[in-house]
């Protein structure tokens, strides 16, 4: 979920300058919630699915840390909301908002609050509701790498540690190198907590694409170098290589520049697009379903967040 897919040979959309660019290629289909799942029944459905497949009371969850990329208000978050669908009465609510990194920032939280002792079971949601709800951004071609979808990851104390390790970095130097705003009207930039603002858009450029490539070129496998060995283990060691994924030149480049060939490697840039900080989560519980993932196997995940102002790695040994 959600069901409804939308293939990019039949979204008629517009030419621009950037139609033929590499950094929106690779996406054959997509799938769109909007109007049919707000942001809150999305993530509510992943979750409610997650316990029911785990065999968990809802009651019995401490904390639900989620990430949405487009809430159904301005404020609140949907968090709340959320833990209200599944009968999670007794669970607190985070809400979370980095981006791309949203997932293994989430992860790294759970983490922290189940070691400290004061949870023992935590739900990690993730909700990407976002390009079916900007009509206006799916006229132009920018938009057909991105797709919408949802994850919920359940984190309980164990006897063995599944994981390994995480990294995250923050470069402030590059905030603002990538933002989503609204579109100019009448030649001036409205903000969008103005009247008379924009419908909302992601801004894309060649000059900012150029440096975004140098940036997370260097960002990312030097994140996976990092939390490989704060794991202690190897390259070779690790049995999937899972990356974030905006287009197949980046996913290409980013397994090549941290040692791995396509056969320790996963993504389902070709059927789910761009989904953000569901992009991770989504695509590890897919090479689960296709039993590319074994009891015991190493995996290692690497994110950037909008213009590289964010970055992040992790490691499981999955249990």
């Amino acid at each position: 979920m959600p069901e409804r897919v939308v293939r990019n040979d039949e979204s008629g959309a517009d030419g621009s300058d950037l139609s033929d660019h590499a950094f929106f290629a690779g996406v054959r289909e997509r799938r769109f919630a909007w109007p049919e799942y707000s942001s809150a029944r999305l993530g509510a459905a992943a979750l409610g699915k997650l316990l029911e497949r785990n065999g968990v009371d809802a009651a019995a969850v401490d904390l639900i840390i989620c990430a949405s990329q487009l809430n159904d208000a301005f404020s609140p978050g949907v968090g709340a909301a959320i833990q209200h669908a599944v009968g999670a009465t007794s669970a607190a609510v985070l809400q979370v908002d980095n981006g791309c990194c949203s997932w293994i920032s989430s992860i790294n939280t759970a983490k922290a609050f189940i070691d400290s002792g004061q949870y023992r079971t935590v739900a990690v949601v993730t909700v990407t509701n976002f390009v079916s709800r900007l009509e206006e951004f799916q006229k132009t071609p920018e938009s057909r790498v991105l797709g919408d979808g949802a994850s919920a990851t359940l984190l309980t104390a164990g006897p063995q540690p599944t994981i390994l390790s995480v990294h995250e970095q923050a470069f402030g130097e590059n905030w603002g190198a990538l933002k989503v705003e609204p579109n100019s009207v009448d030649g001036m930039e409205v903000p969008y907590w103005a009247a008379g603002s924009g419908a909302l858009t992601v801004k894309f450029d060649p000059k900012m694409l150029a440096r975004l490539w140098t940036v997370t070129m260097e960002q990312l496998p030097r994140a996976v170098d990092i939390a490989l060995e704060k794991a202690g283990v190897r390259n070779e060691d690790v049995a999937r290589l899972i990356t974030h994924q905006p287009n197949e030149k980046y996913v290409a480049e980013w397994r090549k520049r941290c040692g791995f060939d396509d056969s320790r490697a996963h993504d389902t840039l070709s059927t789910y697009g761009n989904m953000f900080q569901g992009t991770l989560p989504v695509t590890f519980a897919d090479a689960l379903e296709k039993n590319l993932i074994s009891p015991g196997d190493l995996v290692a995940f690497g994110t950037f967040s909008h213009g590289g102002e964010l970055v992040a790695s992790m490691v499981w040994r999955w249990n």
